[in-house]
């Protein structure tokens, strides 16, 4: 559904380096580990997602360590997408962001709670799925169906909230996502025991901070 905004009333990042650009994909601060493997960023985890039928392209795409290299390289193997790509990838990529979060538990926590209630989106030149563009003519007024900025919301909802955030402190793949790396699938992810109490310091500052009204928490309807 295509939505609209006011660039005022949003948490927008376009680039890894801005305030709030840990919300890209392609940010370096928040690599993503399953098991023995660390992925440079959740973009290189998402991408290789795409070929889990093809161990050889996911090894390739895991070794290039910039993000944006890394996402045209793999443009050349389109052919080799699985074949259900177009109706699990909302879903892989919320489940990515999950991992993302469980992997960078206060860090990404709190980059989540200090957007506060504002809309997060990625400002795009030209992908109106996951991010917003402007809208033509006017440099206020975003429009988009912001995808991604939804997936953000939806996690930022359930950390202001004790049982669902306690929810959040694993990463279990739902083994019909078929989520795999060299032809293994990926295992249970835990936030690291020593993370917890100060985490739970840090979110709880940050909400008597922000204090937003229940119904503008973006919690799924």
């Amino acid at each position: 559904m295509i939505k609209t905004n006011k660039i005022s009333d949003c948490v927008v990042f376009s680039k890894t380096k801005e305030s709030f650009g840990g919300f890209s994909n392609m940010s370096p601060e928040f690599p993503i580990t399953v098991g023995s493997l660390e992925f440079p960023t959740s973009e290189h985890f998402y991408q290789s997602m795409k070929y889990v039928d093809h161990p050889t392209v996911q090894r390739e795409i895991f070794g290039e360590k910039n993000p944006m290299l890394m996402k045209n390289k793999q443009k050349k193997y389109k052919s080799l997408i699985r074949s259900d790509w177009e109706e699990v990838k909302g879903i892989i990529m919320d489940s990515t962001i999950h991992l993302k979060l469980v992997c960078n538990w206060i860090k990404f926590g709190n980059l989540l709670l200090e957007s506060g209630n504002k809309t997060i989106v990625e400002l795009s030149k030209r992908d109106p799925y996951w991010g917003m563009i402007l809208v033509k003519g006017s440099d206020t007024t975003l429009e988009g169906e912001n995808q991604l900025g939804e997936i953000l919301m939806n996690l930022r909802s359930k950390l202001w909230i004790n049982e669902t955030r306690s929810e959040l402190r694993s990463w279990n793949p739902e083994p019909n996502l078929r989520l795999s790396f060299g032809g293994w699938d990926l295992n249970i992810v835990k936030v690291d025991q020593r993370f917890l109490e100060v985490g739970e310091r840090s979110f709880h500052y940050l909400m008597d901070k922000h204090l937003p009204p229940s119904s503008t928490l973006g919690l799924a309807a």
